[in-house]
């Protein structure tokens, strides 16, 4: 239970009012903040470990894509590619980083950053079309950048200034 709640309880305590009740998606997502709870240095070690992990997988899917092995290319760089965004969720917790990325200003770049995941993935393991799998990487890798700019307050402003100079 966080500080927020604590109070909220304790001030319902001393007016006497009943508590709310949680809806389903309420009681699941503190299940799971609560079975995930870490101090601070195990959320920074979490952290940096699978950001690492992300970063490392990355960069050795880049020597399938010099001998042409798209499959293995697509799913090695897909990989390091969600470990790299998932490894935020320790530091502000899986609920949260849920909560943040359908956010309106965040819903479109994580829609399409997932979808190209998916996308790269089926390409690669159907077509084979180095091409399209490269232009989907492509997709997925600015719709990542567009989805880390919204956590930076006018960054997505100077982005499309830097994008879109007249």
């Amino acid at each position: 239970m966080g500080f927020m709640d604590r109070m909220k309880a304790l001030g319902q305590k001393i007016t006497g009012q009943e508590p709310e009740p949680e809806t389903l998606p309420q009681q699941l997502l503190r299940q799971v903040d609560e079975a995930t709870t870490m101090t601070w240095r195990q959320r920074a070690i979490g952290f940096g470990i699978t950001f690492g992990l992300g970063i490392l997988f990355s960069f050795l899917s880049l020597m399938f894509l010099w001998t042409l092995q798209v499959t293995k290319f697509a799913v090695l760089y897909s990989i390091g590619s969600v470990l790299s965004m998932g490894s935020t969720m320790f530091l502000m917790g899986p609920g949260k980083q849920c909560k943040n990325m359908v956010q309106p200003h965040r819903a479109l770049a994580t829609f399409v950053y997932l979808a190209s995941i998916a996308g790269t993935l089926a390409v690669a393991f159907t077509i084979g079309s180095a091409i399209l799998v490269i232009f989907l990487l492509i997709i997925q890798f600015m719709a990542m950048i567009w989805y880390c700019v919204t956590y930076i307050p006018g960054g997505q402003e100077f982005m499309k200034r830097m994008v879109f100079r007249s």
